[in-house]
């Protein structure tokens, strides 16, 4: 993770999203705001006429070329024609069959190369579910899709900031259901992940926080019986097993910024109990890190803005962000 930025092991590749909504536009602004090196180590996926075009719309200076036909350089982007997708600002916006194909053809087509080491991490701006399925593509997102394309390796969704790093035992599902899919064995897993994945982009030791589930992690099993059942039990497998490990948690207190000075990764539960306190912390500033795969990937955490695309209105910083944090991590900068 220490590699010169001009090997091909430090190398990014971007994969344009669902390019009826925001994702061109904020990648092209995002690239004219990095700085040369990190440009020259970044290769879009995409269709190479349909940014030209929207370069041109956007008035931007960041001029774009076909990567199989030449090199980039200063505000010079290389674009791998991943499929034809021509912009017609007419039909921005849309939710469309052949949208959804055009996304998951640039990860169709990144995969194998990032799988091959050409690249060492991916970016990904936003896709619509309901543009992919109409293409033919039964996922629930990218994390699911990527995961299953890396031999159904276990991954985990980790929401990052400069201020706050939190990893979601349970995702999009009904707070009713939480209790009963949280299970002692995966959680325990989840730590050990956690813990694996994180030494690889610079944190020798990492600290776990885990949190309960219950108000004030049940107070003793007053409120619930899953800090004692399920997360403790977890807890301590994790730390037989070397990892410094603490919790359960209330979740009330442990995202003050005293608690945050004595971890490193929170475990929350269920989605909003992890994603509101980064989100009010650093909103804007939050990606998307998916821990397990074989290699880095980073995302927006934004979707793809339908009502907004073509307008020149998106906002470029959640993108910047995102490939920033990327680059810094594979220089071992947790």
């Amino acid at each position: 993770m220490k590699a010169s930025t001009t090997r091909p092991g430090n190398k990014i590749a971007i994969t344009w999203g669902d390019p009826s909504g925001i994702g061109p536009e904020v990648i092209l602004k995002a690239f004219a705001r990095l700085p040369l090196a990190l440009k020259k180590r970044i290769t879009l996926f995409g269709c190479p006429d349909h940014m030209a075009t929207l370069a041109r719309e956007l008035k931007t200076t960041v001029k774009i070329i076909d990567a199989d036909k030449g090199e980039s350089g200063a505000d010079t982007l290389a674009v791998v024609h991943s499929s034809p997708f021509p912009y017609i600002a007419a039909k921005m916006g849309k939710i469309t069959k052949p949208s959804g194909l055009a996304a998951m053809s640039a990860l169709e087509a990144a995969i194998p190369r990032i799988q091959a080491g050409e690249f060492a991490a991916m970016v990904t701006a936003p896709i619509s579910k309901e543009a992919v399925n109409r293409a033919g593509y039964r996922i629930a997102g990218h994390t699911e899709f990527l995961a299953r394309r890396c031999g159904g390796a276990p991954v985990a969704m980790m929401l990052a900031s400069r201020k706050l790093k939190v990893v979601v035992a349970t995702t999009h599902v009904a707070v009713k259901d939480i209790p009963r899919l949280l299970d002692q064995g995966k959680l325990g897993q989840l730590i050990l992940l956690v813990a694996r994945s994180v030494k690889q982009y610079g944190l020798a030791s990492p600290r776990i926080a885990v949190c309960g589930l219950n108000p004030h992690a049940s107070d003793g099993g007053l409120f619930g019986q899953e800090e004692a059942r399920i997360i403790a039990p977890a807890i301590r497998a994790a730390r037989r097993a070397g990892v410094e490990a603490s919790g359960p948690h209330p979740a009330d207190t442990m995202f003050t910024p005293q608690a945050r000075e004595k971890y490193d990764v929170a475990i929350a539960m269920y989605h909003d109990q992890g994603l509101i306190p980064v989100k009010a912390l650093s909103f804007g500033e939050t990606v998307n890190v998916t821990l397990g795969l074989p290699f880095l990937r980073v995302s927006v955490d934004h979707g793809t803005a339908f009502d907004i695309a073509g307008k020149n209105m998106a906002d470029e910083r959640p993108m910047v962000h995102a490939i920033r944090t990327a680059a810094r991590m594979l220089k071992g900068g947790f």
